[in-house]
């Protein structure tokens, strides 16, 4: 009897060892079932803001946003950006540029992904749609596209200001089942204007001039009509005297 009671405990613990394994056979088999649903749709990097440019009151640059692809497949997508142009500034254009890149290198030159762009009545917002794709990464690298469009600053515009509260909000429409897709979100505009130039301070032109700072004796001033008298007087004397000497010549004579 003891003997049988070893036999059954036996067998019973080979069966939990072989329901343990097939528990964990299906766990990896699920967990491969996952990683082979994220690799086939895989999404890229939400955008983020691009660096603020600096941008004169008065004067035209860019602003923008990149988005990334981490995927060893080029991502696409049907997109649709919403873009709010930061404080003091507005669209002048209604298109938006784009440049591919592969860590860090671009791979292309900049050129017009999206035209025709709706803007609004007051040129403060603008909406765009087109399709895009991303390149695709590989060698463990990430590849990607920065978005830039031009913004024209107020001639009012503070100086020394950074301006962060632009708005650059993607979705996209194209759901993929068998690629990368390019992932929606949402981020910031900005630029920042130069500070102000100092405005010079002139010298004084006494300090700068030490000839001019040489006090002048007063000059004593002379009424005209006095000074018109003395000299008709002065005058006649002398011509008194002129005559008085022919007399005496006249005389000698």
């Amino acid at each position: 009897m003891f003997n049988a009671r070893i036999t059954n405990g036996e067998k019973m613990g080979t069966k939990l060892k072989m329901t343990s394994k097939i528990a964990t056979t299906t766990l990896a088999i699920a967990g491969l079932m996952v990683v082979g649903t994220v690799g086939a749709n895989a999404s890229s990097e939400a955008p983020t803001t691009n660096a603020a440019n600096t941008i004169a009151p008065g004067a035209t640059g860019d602003v923008g946003a990149t988005i990334l692809n981490k995927w060893g497949t080029a991502a696409t997508g049907e997109l649709t950006l919403f873009l709010t142009a930061p404080s003091h500034s507005t669209f002048p254009l209604n298109q938006v540029w784009g440049s591919d890149f592969i860590q860090g290198e671009q791979e292309t030159g900049s050129k017009t992904e999206f035209t025709n762009c709706t803007r609004s009545d007051d040129l403060k917002s603008m909406t765009c749609k087109g399709a895009i794709t991303l390149p695709a990464a590989g060698n463990q690298k990430y590849s990607g596209m920065r978005f830039t469009t031009p913004i024209a600053v107020d001639p009012t515009a503070p100086a020394g200001t950074t301006f962060t509260d632009g708005e650059f909000n993607m979705t996209n429409s194209l759901k993929n089942s068998t690629g990368s897709e390019i992932s929606g979100g949402r981020t910031g505009l900005q630029y920042k204007t130069p500070a102000a130039a100092a405005i010079p301070v002139a010298a004084d032109p006494m300090a700068a001039d030490p000839v001019a700072a040489v006090p002048v004796a007063a000059v004593p001033v002379v009424d005209p009509i006095v000074g018109l008298g003395a000299g008709v007087v002065i005058a006649g004397a002398g011509a008194a005297v002129a005559l008085n000497r022919r007399r005496r010549v006249v005389a000698a004579s």
